[in-house]
């Protein structure tokens, strides 16, 4: 027997173990065929079909949306009220996607829940819920770049899950959960939120859908930076050279060089006689010496 036959055979035999919750565990069984179902005294959550039609176990359909209450909490499932004379079973593994150990991880009594009709027993009076909402969106349908709806299920320091309808709830990895830095997804999401996704890639072999958050959410404005004010640097002037010594006039120049030629030409005439000088003197000494010869 397959583990999925195992569960059906199990929560079949549960079924038939107990037929209401008004019924205890601890009570022997009754005979629901020959016993009709008492209604609870308290009262039971409002339900409508989509015409505005009171939901009776006779007009329910397989599939259909309900809202209800937590009536009581086993070991193997919880009973819900529906609005009907007749609480709705449901199974320890119709609870939610993931396994459950115990039934009080998910619900608690008193607790209101969506749920959906899985199965009717009009016979019986008898009617399975599911908390697990039906696939409306096959995983073949989904495009990389669609927009979808989701709601938050599950948190983990990695990223967020989200029920996006699919087979498969979708990731949403920690980097695609807001344009800011964040350590854990819980510090911008929480369950049960309904968020906004764009789907980034799907793998089909695998099963798996990775979305974006963050893709959808408007962008940070840019940083305002500050201008500073660059104030122009003025350079001092040159400072032009100044010349001190008096400047000659034209005729000063032409007298200047006039007094030096001058000058150069007496040293000319002195230099002159210098060498005439000289010149006699040596033609005297020469005498002298032929004469003393």
């Amino acid at each position: 027997m397959s583990d999925l036959e195992a569960v059906k055979a199990e929560e079949t035999a549960q079924e038939e173990a107990v037929s209401s919750p008004a019924v205890s565990p601890a009570e022997p069984p009754v005979d629901t065929e020959a016993t009709e179902v008492p209604v609870e005294t308290t009262e039971p959550v409002v339900a409508a079909t989509e015409t505005g039609q009171e939901v009776t176990i006779d007009n329910l359909k397989i599939g259909q949306h309900l809202h209800g209450k937590v009536k009581n909490i086993t070991e193997f499932g919880a009973f819900v009220d529906v609005g009907i004379p007749q609480d709705g079973l449901v199974h320890i593994s119709k609870l939610a996607k993931w396994k459950v150990e115990k039934v009080e991880d998910v619900v608690s009594i008193g607790q209101e829940v969506d749920v959906w009709v899985k199965k009717v027993d009009k016979k019986r009076g008898r009617l399975s819920l599911t908390m697990i909402k039906p696939i409306s969106l096959r995983l073949r349908d989904i495009e990389e770049g669609a927009e979808l709806d989701g709601m938050v299920t599950r948190l983990e320091p990695y990223g967020a899950f989200i029920d996006i309808g699919s087979e498969r709830e979708g990731l949403v990895h920690i980097s695609q959960v807001s344009h800011d830095y964040i350590k854990h997804p819980e510090e911008a999401l929480a369950v049960d939120d309904k968020v906004k996704v764009q789907v980034l890639k799907v793998d089909r072999k695998k099963r798996q859908v990775d979305l974006s958050i963050k893709a959808l959410l408007p962008p940070p404005e840019p940083e305002v930076v500050e201008k500073v004010e660059v104030k122009e640097v003025v350079q001092a002037p040159e400072e032009e050279f100044v010349d001190d010594e008096p400047r000659l006039t034209a005729m000063a120049v032409a007298y200047t060089a006039l007094q030096d030629k001058q000058e150069e030409t007496g040293d000319d005439k002195k230099t002159a006689k210098k060498k005439a000088r000289s010149n006699e003197m040596d033609d005297i000494i020469s005498r002298t010496l032929a004469t003393r010869q």
